[in-house]
């Protein structure tokens, strides 16, 4: 039996061509690095025009659940856990949404760090001659990656990325020397920890 990806019309032609495609990858079980059929084969499959397909696609590819690749076609990506829309424009926000990305990151970090000595753990890694701001994202980041639930590091490696694009830690002096951070952390001083997370804060 054929089947049949088509949905009830919605209001927008590239909502629901959008959702024509991710019905189409689900149900046909597609796993990341899977070739998407030709715009030609999914607008007779989707009965929609190509260029509806066009649209479509591009609107995946912003939201990274497609990977265009010149010459070789479309794929199916492993789509992030969070969708920051600055980053799939690449356009810089404002400060004030930095200001905003920012708490997230310090609330995140905060988390990992917690999560990280409940289970007893060290950073010893070697950290390069680099500024406060990139070394303190690469510690968070290491000790993100360590924990079970990946969509910590996830989060973590937007917002900073973000922050980073824009030269937001520019702007932002060091409060502290990172070496008396991690030499709290690496006695298991929790409350010295979030001591020097309350003046990042600041």
């Amino acid at each position: 039996m054929k089947k049949d990806y088509r949905i009830p019309s919605l209001p927008r032609m590239f909502e629901q061509v959008t959702r024509q495609i991710i019905q189409y990858i689900v149900s046909e079980k597609l796993e990341p690095g899977s070739k998407l059929p030709t715009e030609r084969q999914l607008s007779a499959l989707l009965q929609v025009s190509r260029s509806s397909v066009r649209e479509g696609i591009r609107v995946l590819e912003l939201l990274r659940f497609l990977e265009s690749r010149q010459g070789e076609g479309t794929f199916v990506a492993d789509p992030p856990p969070f969708f920051i829309p600055w980053l799939a424009i690449a356009q810089p926000p404002a400060d004030p949404a930095c200001d905003h990305y920012f708490e997230i990151a310090l609330m995140s970090a905060d988390h990992v760090l917690t999560l990280s000595l409940q289970q007893n753990r060290t950073y010893r890694r070697e950290l390069p001659p680099q500024p406060f701001w990139e070394n303190f994202c690469t510690v968070v980041l290491d000790l993100a990656d360590e924990l079970p639930n990946p969509y910590y590091a996830a989060l973590c490696s937007d917002i900073f990325q973000l922050l980073t694009a824009n030269d937001y830690f520019a702007k932002k002096p060091a409060p502290f020397a990172l070496d008396r951070f991690l030499e709290a952390f690496n006695r298991g001083d929790l409350a010295a920890v979030k001591a020097c997370l309350d003046l990042l804060r600041k």
